[in-house]
């Protein structure tokens, strides 16, 4: 295929690792791009070369001046939500200097990668949310902590899922308001200009947090969707569910879907979408809780069952036709190569009390012995390079964190002095 080059964003991402074989195998000459030096895509025999970057958290206009120096121009991927913001705001600047990329327009990203907006938009739109409120409505009418029902969570409205405090009363909340504005406030995620916002807990448990993937082309048309339920999730400190899923599995939601659809169509999307729901048993209703515009950190687990979202990205900006033939049913997929991941996690987690040890070890049995299409992340026959790479890169995580708690173990016991 005679192309323009593919430029993956901050490719030390998980979900750009997901989608570099899909784009290699359909003829992409894949360059990655990143801040760092030891990332696990640098052993994948498909990836062509890499640039070192500059850190997009610095400053946009230094990464920019970046892209213009690269020898030629190509198509621009995004991995993460900065990365998009960054495009969505250069989006003209970059066409002009010939890169093709596809994102949201900068006012449509706002209002729906924004908790506080998106929970607004949808309000007004009819899709069942939380009851949500910004620091500046506590602060115009105080009443309204009063009127709360607990437990509520604080968290920020534009930074990744997992950054929350739960508050079980009024005398908890002050202080998770501050660690919360103290968290958007750090020079390394102040471009992403988040705000803080105090929403209404939703009861639910592990198996209850569900996602849509979608990807729209550049004419706004979803060309692909699939909804997926979180079998099994990453816990916080208290045994809370998060939304990182280390075991999840296609289950068709028709109305995920369909709300999913008439947001995006609304607001005029391009790009991925990976939106995410909680269903409440007690309302039995789904609830939307934010949308993000990159494709999720599973992204091999869509590339391994047809929903390759990556390469339609790449096809739709070159003229290249492609079919969407993903499945949406009788797959499962396990997070076990990773550190963090299902098993390690798992294991900790069971000592803690916090997971049943024997659902975390049959769910793997009654997989392997299921018809189900069995995807573990990320492992792939034809690209064992990046595999190696994944379980070196998780290695080295593992024995720097252990290291990192044996030295303060040794501090606080007097065994050693601080540097």
């Amino acid at each position: 295929m005679n192309s323009p080059p593919v430029y993956l964003m901050d490719c030390e991402q998980r979900c750009a690792e997901g989608v570099l074989y899909s784009l290699a195998r359909n003829g992409c000459r894949v360059i990655g791009l990143t801040s760092v030096s030891f990332f696990p895509m640098r052993f994948s025999r498909h990836l062509a070369s890499w640039y070192s970057s500059p850190t997009l958290s610095e400053g946009f206009e230094e990464y920019l001046q970046f892209l213009k120096s690269l020898p030629e121009a190509g198509v621009i991927l995004p991995s993460g939500d900065l990365s998009v913001k960054f495009l969505a705001r250069y989006f003209r600047e970059l066409t002009d200097a010939g890169f093709r990329l596809s994102v949201p327009g900068t006012g449509d990203l706002e209002t729906l990668f924004d908790k506080f907006s998106c929970n607004r938009a949808c309000a007004h739109a009819g899709i069942p949310v939380a009851k949500t409120w910004s620091l500046s409505e506590l602060e115009d009418d105080p009443t309204i902590i009063e009127r709360l029902r607990w437990p509520v969570i604080v968290k920020p409205t534009a930074l990744a899922g997992g950054n929350y405090r739960k508050v079980e009363g009024p005398g908890e909340l002050e202080q998770a308001i501050d660690y919360i504005s103290g968290l958007v406030q750090k020079e390394s995620v102040r471009l992403n200009e988040s705000g803080v916002v105090i929403q209404e807990w939703i009861d639910s448990g592990m198996t209850d947090n569900w996602s849509c993937d979608v990807f729209c082309d550049s004419q706004g048309r979803i060309v692909d969707q699939v909804t997926i339920q979180r079998v099994r999730t990453s816990l916080n400190e208290k045994g809370t569910p998060t939304s990182r899923m280390y075991c999840g599995a296609f289950r068709p939601e028709p109305r995920l879907l369909e709300r999913t659809e008439q947001l995006l169509k609304a607001h005029r999307w391009r790009g991925f979408a990976h939106v995410e729901f909680i269903y409440c048993s007690r309302d039995e209703e789904f609830y939307l809780t934010e949308v993000n515009p990159r494709l999720p950190g599973y992204s091999y687990l869509l590339s391994a069952t047809g929903h390759e979202q990556g390469w339609y990205y790449v096809a739709d900006l070159i003229g290249v036709d492609y079919d969407s033939q993903g499945k949406d049913s009788g797959v499962v997929y396990f997070e076990s190569l990773r550190y963090p991941g299902d098993l390690t996690d798992g294991v900790v987690n069971a000592v803690r009390g916090n997971l049943d040890i024997s659902k975390l070890l049959s769910s793997y049995w009654r997989a392997i012995f299921s018809r189900d299409q069995v995807v573990i992340d990320h492992f792939n026959r034809k690209d064992l390079g990046l595999t190696f790479g994944l379980v070196l890169f998780n290695v080295r995580t593992f024995i720097e964190k252990a290291v990192s708690y044996i030295r303060r173990r040794m501090l606080k016991h007097g065994f050693a002095k601080k540097a």
